[in-house]
């Protein structure tokens, strides 16, 4: 059947296009009300045992025509590829026509949606698009011509009376219209044969050069038609006449066709509803249930088919454009399998309990206790409710990527497949199984953590929803079997028709199974989040002479846990965010303590269903991250100086000189404020942050970073640049963070006036240098430089081809490289400085869990 129109004439104005548009949608939408109207003589249950009642041997006949109208269609492309006098090798032109032909008839539009498959395929096989046009054109004559043709030779072998809802023609009035219908057809060969000029126009016009091949094309066209035809035919309960039927069929696609609706859905339908059931007296939900099918077997198979055969066809040439972004769609396929996953799984289990809570279909439990005793069908009913059971249970597994929770859903469908066999023979079910087995083990690599069990995850909400998905089929049980009255013995009856007393017991194992681990989950509670809110002062004082690095004084912060070593002489600091146990910096205490600190976080984080990442990490404790199995990637270079050895002498220095020299003569100088005194200094220093946080956009960070407040700021010195005639109006200020070693002094929160002199800060870090060296710090730290630092060129791994992009590509006065060149003018000693997180997805996860925790609020 060839959805073949001639395209529509062109509609210059607005107005008239959305006229024209909502007049289809009007009519496809009065086209499925009166379908539906139609329908009311029947209900879902009917609809449904009509389906399962129409023989497999008819399904394979319809099947096998839908193949041979498809042929046919290959046929039209062939004889018209005839008669342009193009030559197409077959293949191409079957892939072509089968193509063309799928998606037309499933979406509409034919010339456009299959023209356009034409113009693609045949046009990179050398055939000029005005060609293609032609055979757009002489597939739709034909198309036409086959209707008419058919119609018509029905009409005159109709026997009976031909009607159409209210609408009777006795077989005379039916021939009379065939003889009209076939002299008209003459009338039209006629006058194409008589009239020289309008021959040779047409021959002009389509440019054959083997005219006669297109007589081939109405045979062709009524053949395609019989077959559509006999494909829906088939599918009817016997008893109806083809003949009868066929009129209401070719006028049915004659009205799809005029709705421009997709496939012509709901017309079509609503049309044979009409025409069809009262020509044979079919009941309402057999007429249905062969209109659905028809529609999947004629239109969703070739379709599904045609998708497939081109996504393989054009594979390979696709694959070689497509390979740089083959990475990226790895990543979303990794991401959004475990999602997809746990809901399909979730919807398996659905699928299990409702078709336990169902009757049973008579024939095929005939069938099937002729060769299965009646105990293990019993038994299997029972086994695969409670496969169902477990399929919604097992699916928050999936969604925390638990290998475990794959292995047992990949198993429990394969379970699940055989006992739908076995209880009924209910090939549906066991088919939508198979296909979940095949779906879950492409996605197999996205399921790699290995620290739960299956059915160990999963909070309050997915039992919620396991017992509302057993409390629905439950209740549709009880609604499918109400016309039966209740009594005891049906829990102990076993018969053939024992449907009722199979779902009681199936429903009854169910809903104690979700009880039972419902319990369970309540009786043992797993801890949410490990370590310590509070660092106990007296491991503080303990662990900090022996803590080279000054940003141990993140730990004032407020937004991070702590896990002590047992000893009390080291601890480390990390913070929740999301999934993620993000721990910052090296570990605070002896070297010797730092593996057994991190593994009893790391035990932590596995009971918590959490990923570990350590943000910022030295050099030495690469060691310790690789034993936790961590990838390792360099994040930037922190930028360290000796204060013995700084000078400003030599012309390198000679800007920072001259600068230190020019803020002197401006009667800039340095006060370093006492923490004690901090608190007094604040309502001065607060109007600076502010406007220096505006003038950026920004607003206050936190995790890494320390932000302005006075919880916060409280506990260390603060840095304080003024006039020497305004000494209480600050300009910049820094506030200070020392090692527990002394040896380190640095810098956190830095920021200034709009208005300050130039070389303010350069002037606050000479004073600061100057001051460490004062106080004998073997270090004075300016920070990190991020992305810096990173390199390898072309071999280097893809986070440092990344940060060196995103390094060249920010270079803005505050961006990573500016950030490098202003405290590149020191010249300091650069160390690396690292991240550790899992390989794969998770570490991609944790990242951007970093990247969170750093732009959160402060205390958030």
């Amino acid at each position: 059947m060839a959805t073949a129109l001639a395209p529509p004439p062109a509609v210059r104005h607005r107005g008239v296009q959305a006229a024209a548009a909502l007049a289809v949608l009007a009519l496809g939408l009065v086209a499925v009300i009166f379908a539906a109207r139609m329908g009311l003589g029947f209900n879902l249950r009917e609809l449904v045992l009509a389906l399962r009642s129409i023989p497999p041997l008819r399904l394979a006949a319809s099947l096998a025509c839908t193949a041979a109208s498809y042929l046919v269609l290959v046929a039209y492309d062939l004889v018209a590829l005839g008669s342009l006098g193009q030559g197409v090798p077959l293949r191409r032109v079957a892939r072509t026509a089968f193509t063309s032909q799928a998606l037309g008839h499933t979406l509409g539009f034919s010339p456009l949606t299959g023209g356009s498959v034409r113009l693609r395929l045949y046009g990179a096989a050398g055939v000029p698009a005005a060609a293609v046009a032609r055979i757009v054109a002489m597939t739709s004559a034909a198309f036409w011509s086959g209707v008419v043709l058919a119609a018509a030779t029905c009409l005159l072998l109709a026997r009976a009376p031909v009607g159409f809802g209210r609408l009777v023609m006795l077989p005379g009035s039916a021939h009379a219209a065939g003889e009209l219908a076939f002299a008209a057809l003459g009338a039209g060969a006629l006058l194409f044969a008589m009239v020289p000029a309008l021959r040779s126009r047409f021959g002009a016009l389509l440019a054959l050069r083997r005219p006669l091949l297109l007589v081939l094309l109405v045979p062709l066209g009524v053949i395609d038609l019989a077959l559509s035809a006999l494909a829906l035919f088939l599918l009817l309960p016997p008893g109806g006449a083809f003949a009868g039927f066929f009129p209401v069929y070719a006028l049915a696609i004659l009205a799809g066709l005029a709705s421009h609706a997709p496939g012509g859905v709901g017309v079509f339908e609503a049309v044979m509803l009409a025409g069809a059931r009262p020509a044979a007296g079919w009941a309402g939900a057999a007429l249905a249930a062969a209109l659905l099918a028809y529609r999947a077997i004629y239109y969703l198979v070739p379709f599904v088919f045609a998708l497939l055969l081109n996504l393989a066809c054009e594979a390979a040439p696709l694959g070689q454009r497509l390979r740089p972004l083959r990475r990226a769609a790895d990543i979303v396929l990794f991401e959004v399998s475990p999602a997809l996953m746990g809901a399909l799984t979730f919807a398996g289990g659905v699928v299990l309990l409702l078709s336990g809570a169902m009757p049973s279909i008579h024939g095929r439990m005939h069938a099937l206790l002729s060769v299965v005793p009646l105990p293990f069908v019993d038994g299997s009913h029972l086994a695969a409710s409670l496969i169902g059971t477990a399929l919604l249970l097992v699916a928050p597994a999936l969604l925390e990527r638990l290998e475990s929770g794959m292995r047992a859903a990949r198993l429990l469908f394969m379970l699940g497949a055989a006992f739908s066999l076995t209880k009924g023979l209910d090939f549906e079910e066991a088919i939508l199984m198979l296909g979940l087995v095949g779906l879950l083990q492409l996605a197999a690599p996205a399921f790699y953590r290995r620290t739960a069990g299956a059915f160990s995850v999963g909070g309050a909400g997915w039992l919620l929803a396991a017992a509302a998905a057993v409390t629905v089929s439950t209740a549709c049980g009880l609604l499918a079997y109400r016309h039966l009255p209740y009594s005891n013995l049906l829990w102990w009856e076993f018969a053939l028709r024992g449907d009722a007393p199979r779902f009681l017991r199936a429903s009854f194992a169910a809903g104690i199974v979700v009880a039972a681990v419902a319990l369970n989950r309540m009786l043992h509670r797993a801890e949410a989040f490990g370590g310590l809110p509070r660092l106990p002062e007296e491991v503080a004082v303990r662990a900090a002479p022996l803590s080279p690095r000054s940003d141990a004084a993140l730990a004032f912060t407020g937004d991070k846990h702590f896990i002590v070593h047992p000893a009390g002489d080291a601890w480390l600091m990390f913070r929740q965010q999301g999934r993620t146990w993000l721990v910052m910096g090296d570990p605070v205490g002896p070297r010797e303590r730092w593996s057994e600190l991190c593994w009893i976080l790391r035990r932590q984080s596995d009971a918590a269903y959490a990923r570990l990442c350590f943000y910022q990490i030295s050099t030495a404790m690469l060691p310790v991250a690789i034993e936790l199995g961590l990838r390792i990637i360099k994040y930037g270079e922190e930028a360290r100086i000796d204060p013995a050895g700084f000078s400003l002498d030599g012309a390198r220095m000679k800007s920072l000189r001259n600068g230190h020299a020019r803020a002197l003569r401006e009667g800039l100088q340095l006060r370093v404020i006492p923490a004690a005194e901090v608190g007094g200094w604040l309502p001065a220093l607060a109007p600076v942050s502010e406007d220096w946080l505006s003038q950026r956009g920004q607003r206050e960070k936190s995790f890494s970073l320390g932000h302005f407040t006075p919880s916060y700021l409280r506990h260390f010195d603060m840095a304080v640049v003024v006039r020497k005639e305004a000494p209480d109006r600050p300009l910049a200020f820094a506030n200070l963070w020392r090692s527990g070693d002394g040896a380190e002094l640095s810098v956190d929160l830095m920021r200034h006036v709009v208005d300050m002199p130039p070389g303010t800060m350069d002037f606050l870090f000479i004073e600061l240098i100057a001051r460490a060296r004062a106080e004998r710090c073997a270090h004075f730290n300016l920070g990190l430089a991020p992305l810096s630092g990173v390199t390898g060129g072309k071999l280097a791994p893809r986070w440092a081809r990344l940060s060196n992009l995103a390094f060249a590509v920010d270079a803005g006065a505050y961006g990573f490289s500016g950030l490098r060149r202003f405290k590149e003018k020191y010249a300091p000693a650069w160390e690396p400085r690292f991240i550790a997180a899992p390989a794969g997805i998770a570490g991609l996860r944790a990242l951007i869990d970093t990247i969170r925790a750093i732009g959160a609020k402060p205390g958030g």
